[in-house]
């Protein structure tokens, strides 16, 4: 069978577009809405709600009742926001990276309960209404590179961002603000955190916090770190970034406040620690008679990778033992020296120990001397016994 060029192109071309799709979907959660056409926000036939397996045509807008999860204006459509929203949603996306323009269009007196409206590339935010835009205490206006706070048609300070009680912005930046939807447009948005860290990690490693902040006045803006975690765990920091050590395993949540002294705005992070594989019991020293077995054990904890190793200097350097007919069990708790001779004593043996899944470890034991001795062996009256020569 032959494939022309151009059945190859489209075979590829199919494939890619079922990966974005596929990639799209599973980003979802039950409770999503997207925009599938334009009109009022409180018009249920520009919206799809995601169902949990598929998108739906929706039966309510976004935050007409409680569950709204997050809204996402996309696809090209415009979308105008006339009225008081009057419940909870997670978070607002303007904007879908597809190259053209998604419009989020304050038309009247109008607020959304949501803590986050992020302006990605593409999105397109624009007063077409001389009135007021209002969030909740602490939300966030992030502007992502490709979004744009629109400041014409025309720009004057009637055209407000509200936020909690404050006047956060207006349009020129009139009537005793500190921002205009400029300063806006070229800080990132209001002030605002997106904590992370280097998490997972391994109990006896260093986490790395990272506040992550944008906006306007993120540069002189103070922060307060909290936490919750195993065994009533607390924690308080002011430093931007902070760097912590000695956790115990377990899972936390830190928690950061940033405040450029009229807004605040917070987020949380979630961190895993996961613990370091420990050897609950050392291997012992062992004393056989030569060509009789030599057995050497270990008891370890939070390890599913083993790997015995030997030392014939002392115990200045250590081998990997792989397994064979000298050696068994070099991949479990327990490693058998078969029938060692007189050349193996002074030898020293030891265990690592790691975790593959987590990637904590290795570790290692204790080392374990083996002696060996020599002896003879004398049969009397049907008994079989050995000697020590030593």
């Amino acid at each position: 069978m032959s494939f022309s060029l151009g059945h190859t192109f489209k075979v590829l071309l199919i494939l890619s577009i079922t990966v974005l799709i596929s990639q799209n979907l599973s980003a979802q959660s039950t409770g999503d809405y997207r925009s599938v056409a334009s009109g009022d926000w409180t018009n249920i036939s520009v919206w799809e709600v995601y169902n949990g397996l598929t998108w739906t045509a929706a039966t309510t807008y976004p935050g007409q009742l409680t569950g709204t999860n997050d809204v996402y204006i996309e696809g090209g459509n415009s979308v105008t926001l006339t009225s008081d929203v009057p419940n909870t949603i997670n978070s607002v996306t303007v904007g879908d990276d597809s190259g053209g323009l998604d419009y989020f269009y304050i038309g009247a007196e109008s607020s959304l309960q949501t803590q986050l409206i992020t302006l990605a590339d593409g999105g397109w935010v624009e007063w077409i209404a001389n009135k007021d835009f209002s969030l909740p205490s602490g939300a966030a206006l992030v502007i992502e590179t490709g979004g744009t706070l629109a400041t014409g048609n025309p720009c004057n300070a009637a055209k407000r961002l509200i936020i909690g009680s404050t006047i956060y912005s207006t349009c020129n930046g009139a009537a005793g603000t500190d921002y205009s939807f400029d300063d806006l447009n070229e800080s990132g948005g209001s002030i605002s955190v997106s904590p992370s860290s280097n998490s997972p990690i391994c109990d006896n490693e260093t986490l790395n916090l990272y506040s992550n902040s944008s906006g306007a006045g993120a540069d002189s803006a103070t922060y307060d770190w909290s936490a919750t975690g195993p065994s009533g765990y607390t924690y308080s920091s002011t430093s931007e970034n902070p760097v912590i050590n000695g956790l115990s395993a377990g899972s936390y949540t830190f928690k950061v406040t940033i405040s450029d002294g009229t807004l605040t705005n917070s987020n949380s992070t979630s961190v895993t620690v996961n613990p370091t594989p420990s050897i609950t019991l050392q291997p012992q020293d062992q004393v056989v008679f030569e060509g009789s077995d030599a057995s050497f054990s270990v008891n370890q904890i939070n390890g599913d990778s083993h790997q015995w190793e030997v030392s014939t200097d002392g115990g200045s350097y250590f081998a990997t033992i792989s397994d064979g007919s000298e050696y068994s069990g070099t991949q479990t708790e327990n490693l058998t020296v078969t029938s060692p001779d007189l050349a193996k004593n002074g030898y020293i043996f030891r265990i690592t120990v790691s975790n593959s899944t987590t990637g904590c470890g290795p570790i290692s034991s204790n080392g374990a001397n083996l002696t060996v001795k020599s002896g003879k062996v004398v049969t009397n009256r049907g008994i079989t016994y050995r000697i020590n020569r030593n």
